[in-house]
């Protein structure tokens, strides 16, 4: 019998139109070499500031499923470092774990509610990404692309373990 999670081909076809809009994003501007103007690079900027935010607090959200369910921790492990590298190349650091999950923020008690939480993070992760595509600049949207096909996966991933 078959698992429930998404097939290959679902996953695929998935990537394969994050990167035809990845493509088509950037497929129409031009190729002058006089850089970014200061208002594109202004514009790149908040985009990579609510990125860098976004990469953030969905690590913060990685280690307090991990601290409330540590039986997760090999599973979330490679999807926590793979944010932790969307967090680096928008600017960000890696801080230290936070003591405790912020007000308003608990973890469900149960892991696989964990998981689809997380699912659920990761999907919003790669659709604020997607949101972004049309006023970022060319290698921006690039970037922005890859994160969101990534987190994308990450979703399918998280959702069918969950």
């Amino acid at each position: 019998m078959r698992d429930a999670g998404p097939t290959r081909r679902t996953v695929l076809t998935g990537l394969g139109a994050l990167f035809a809009v990845g493509l088509g994003a950037t497929a129409c501007t031009s190729d002058d070499s006089s850089g970014p103007t200061p208002a594109q690079r202004k514009e790149d900027d908040q985009i990579r500031e609510r990125a860098k935010q976004a990469a953030a607090d969905l690590l913060n959200r990685y280690d307090a499923v991990v601290a409330a369910h540590p039986d997760l921790g090999a599973q979330l492990r490679p999807y926590a470092d793979e944010v932790a590298l969307h967090l680096t190349t928008f600017g960000g650091v890696r801080t230290a774990p936070p003591a405790a999950t912020p007000p308003g923020e608990s973890v469900p008690a149960d892991a696989k509610a964990a998981l689809a939480d997380l699912a659920t993070r990761e999907q919003q992760g790669a659709d604020g990404r997607l949101v972004d595509l049309p006023a970022a600049s060319p290698e921006l949207a690039r970037v922005l692309a890859s994160v969101s096909a990534c987190q994308f996966v990450h979703a399918q991933n998280l959702g069918s373990a969950a």
